[in-house]
């Protein structure tokens, strides 16, 4: 019966390199199987993949050991096992794998970063702050103009990536933040007085406002803002990345009744 052996490189030939070197079989007679030829991802930075390969190895039949016969009377006690203490192993087990994993993740998005800021400006240095809802980057120094673009666009494809990067193996999707300078606290200060005064004119003339196509951190600040608003409601219009919010007049207890006045029985 022939097993398999999974061995990674950079591409196939090191792959192969690789296999031979562990097995010690000669390149003419190893036998494999490509699993995935690699990528290098986007720009050599994110998604980078190896390439892999199944190295069949014939298996060696061992000799069959003789166990000595045990009398009922050595026999061990099968003792019943205590489930809770499993449980519990398990699931400290599992937590441990999923915190390293999100490390891992981390400091993947974080190396990233570093290289795409390295190659637009110098000195620029990143700090992370954890929260326990988001991990947010924040990065000083440099020429911060430049990193952040005009409108914060060229700030707006860096979180993409990031974000991209460190959720590629995640199950749950993680909150990602990347600030430059203070940027981001000067740009969520300024929505939210935006939405502020959108909606007390949405009051006042009882029509709807909308603003333009926005990415999903700034309609997600919007939406929070007068999320307990009781004279008005958000909703999000159009499809993609980029789309607009609408800031709507709900309707009154008063005009309600007016659109929909209630039944008035005939006297007999």
């Amino acid at each position: 019966m022939t097993s398999y052996i999974e061995f990674e490189g950079k591409n196939i030939e090191q792959a192969v390199k690789k296999a031979c070197g562990k097995l010690k079989i000669d390149k003419g007679k190893i036998r494999y199987k490509v699993i995935s030829y690699g990528s290098t991802g986007i720009f050599g930075l994110a998604g980078r993949k190896k390439a892999k390969i199944n190295v069949s190895v014939p298996e060696v039949k061992k000799p069959e050991e003789k166990r000595p016969e045990t009398s009922p009377e050595n026999k061990p006690e099968n003792k019943p096992e205590n489930k809770i203490d499993n449980k519990k192993d398990c699931k400290a087990y599992y937590e441990n794998k999923e915190n390293e994993l999100r490390e891992n993740n981390i400091q993947s998005g974080k190396d990233v970063l570093q290289k795409i800021i390295d190659s637009i400006t110098e000195d620029a240095k990143i700090e992370i702050d954890e929260r326990s809802n988001k991990t947010i980057f924040n990065v000083a120094g440099g020429n911060s103009a430049l990193l952040i673009g005009k409108r914060g666009k060229t700030l707006e494809a860096i979180q993409l990536i990031v974000e991209k990067v460190i959720n590629k193996q995640n199950e749950k999707r993680s909150r990602t933040l990347v600030d430059i300078e203070g940027y981001m606290e000067k740009r969520n200060s300024y929505l939210k007085n935006l939405a502020k005064r959108l909606a007390d004119k949405c009051k006042r003339f009882r029509k709807p406002m909308s603003l333009g196509e926005m990415n999903a951190h700034d309609r997600r600040i919007i939406h929070i803002t007068l999320k307990n608003d009781k004279e008005v409601g958000t909703r999000s219009k159009g499809e993609g990345v980029l789309r607009k919010i609408v800031i709507f007049p709900k309707k009154s207890s008063h005009q309600k009744k007016e659109m929909f006045p209630a039944k008035v029985e005939k006297a007999n």
